[in-house]
């Protein structure tokens, strides 16, 4: 799945149980990261699919992320 399809899709993001400011999800067969990052210096979310990097403003809106 390309980054685009899931920014597009509705996911659950669990917090990472190691790893401070990153979230993350099995749901399609590999691992995929979300990273919060420095805000407003950089952007809100990187999203980390593989090789695939995509930098995000903003959450999308099928997104959910665990809160703890």
């Amino acid at each position: 799945m390309t980054n685009e399809e899931l920014i597009s899709s509705t996911i659950f993001w669990k917090k990472h149980p190691d790893i401070d400011y990153y979230y993350y999800n099995e749901e399609y067969d590999k691992l995929i990261l979300l990273r919060m990052n420095n805000f407003p210096e950089e952007p809100l979310y990187t999203l980390i699919n593989g090789l695939d990097i995509t930098d995000l403003e903003d959450k999308p809106t099928g997104w959910n992320l665990e809160r703890h």
